[in-house]
């Protein structure tokens, strides 16, 4: 049984209220503190764009998918919460534990909690799996194990998140504010599905910090012991949750970093110079660090090799499957174990797909929407400005480039190691602004119109 609590209560009447006006007076803080009317005005509808989705995500949850993860994370916050009842001598134990095992005395609290088959304790054995309800922990007992609040506070962290990343390329560009807007803070999957109690808030959220902080530290150089705060923190989170997001944003880092010293050289031979060495040099930095990061424990299931088999794995059960007429839903194979079809395969099944006729539920009907409008945008560049103008704009520009890398890695790791459309749709959305923000940012590059139902789009959600 994966439902075993109902997500909405009576309490909501009066905790959700006082939540969202807490979290409010935060917003109402922040966007004072805004010189920039535009910033300002996209403090308050990022926010309540944010808690409509925290809304349509809880009701999604109860009503349509019926628990799910989601509902693991929750009775794992309440079974700590009771461990915190019985002795809050337990603090110490959550804190130092990583992971349950049959020894550790907060274990009795997860392997009799009503669950059958002890779905809760055989979850929790993930270190993965067992943070999240740790962080819950913490606004579960501000607001009494409240589902929904729980869910405001974790989509909050990250909406906190896309402000950062958005005003980390607001900078840069800050005639584009209503596409970045749009690519960061309004994207209808990313706000979705980083409005509830799972992992990927945490780790959208984290990446937002992150980048806001080194772009403080190397670009504003200003507010240096926040910064480094915010970077161990969040960093710390996404190490202990999903490693492999952190190894691709450091890379894409790097890259970025390199390409800023680039454009500092005036002498074109010695720039091209330049850009040989440091590519090879970031080459060298991400696999050293890669086979640094996934020789230690947490990490060691992202090691290439054992990516490779993992896919194999998955599209042999598949193809299994198929064969004996079961009905596989929104799973998909990439029906290749070639390395080169396999990179092109995990990046249209991360950017482009389900497509129309994949789509299996209502759900998918809301993914397959946005990947045939990036798609559709994708494809009308190429056939007006060409296939070599859209990387010229990407090599040409440092922080383009620290997006497209990002995106492509990071699409190239899920596509490849996921074989269900609506895990791809959770997995993929720390990737899909900066391929958003690629492509949009693309287009002005070149003075290249948008279609006009992007133009009525963008103006709407930015007015």
């Amino acid at each position: 049984m994966l439902l075993a609590l109902q997500f909405f209560s009576i309490n909501d009447l009066v905790l959700a209220p006082i939540c969202f006006f807490l979290l409010w007076m935060i917003v109402r803080n922040r966007a004072n503190n805004c010189a920039d009317p535009f910033l300002k005005k996209l403090y308050y509808k990022g926010y309540y764009f944010k808690i409509v989705c925290v809304l349509a995500f809880t009701f999604v949850t109860e009503f349509v998918f019926h628990g799910g993860d989601t509902a693991l994370y929750y009775q794992g916050v309440k079974d700590l919460r009771n461990a915190l009842n019985d002795d809050f001598n337990f603090a110490g134990n959550i804190i130092k534990t990583l992971k349950l095992d049959i020894d550790n005395p907060l274990t009795p609290y997860f392997y009799y909690d009503n669950y059958e088959h002890d779905f809760t304790y055989n979850y929790m054995l993930s270190p993965s799996n067992f943070f999240v309800p740790r962080l819950g922990l913490i606004p579960g007992y501000l607001f009494f194990d409240n589902y929904l609040c729980i869910n405001m506070v974790f989509g909050f962290f990250a909406f906190g998140g896309a402000i950062r990343l958005f005003k980390s390329f607001y900078h840069f560009f800050p005639k584009y504010g209503k596409e970045l807007a749009v690519a960061v803070i309004f994207l209808p999957s990313v706000g979705f599905w980083s409005a509830g109690l799972l992992k990927d808030p945490i780790c959208f959220g984290s990446i937002g910090y992150i980048l806001y902080a080194l772009i403080n530290i190397f670009i504003k150089k200003t507010n240096y012991k926040s910064s480094i705060a915010w970077i161990v923190i969040c960093g710390f989170m996404i190490y202990h949750i999903k490693v492999y997001i952190l190894l691709v944003l450091i890379l894409a880092v790097f890259i970025w970093l390199f390409a800023e010293t680039n454009k500092l050289i005036a002498d074109r031979t010695l720039r091209g110079v330049f850009s040989f060495f440091t590519l090879i040099i970031s080459m060298l930095v991400g696999v050293l660090m890669l086979n640094y990061f996934t020789s230690q424990e947490a990490a060691q299931q992202y090691k290439l090799d054992t990516l490779m088999d993992k896919t194999e794995y998955q599209r042999k059960v598949l193809e299994d499957l198929a064969a004996n007429g079961v009905e596989l839903g929104s799973n998909f194979s990439m029906n290749t174990s070639n390395p080169a079809l396999l990179a092109g395969n995990s990046l249209v099944a991360t950017f482009f797909r389900p497509f129309p006729w994949e789509i299996s539920s209502p759900a998918m009907a809301f993914s397959a929407i946005e990947a045939l409008i990036f798609l559709y945008l994708v494809l009308n560049f190429f056939f007006r400005r060409g296939f070599k103008k859209f990387f010229n704009i990407i090599f040409k520009d440092p922080r383009l480039l620290m997006s497209f890398v990002f995106a492509v890695v990071f699409g190239l790791a899920v596509g490849a190691s996921t074989a269900n459309f609506g895990a791809l749709s959770r997995y993929k959305i720390p990737c899909m602004p900066f391929f958003a923000i690629t492509v949009l940012l693309s287009y002005k590059a070149v003075n290249l119109p948008y279609p006009k139902f992007l133009t009525n789009i963008i103006n709407r959600v930015t007015r």
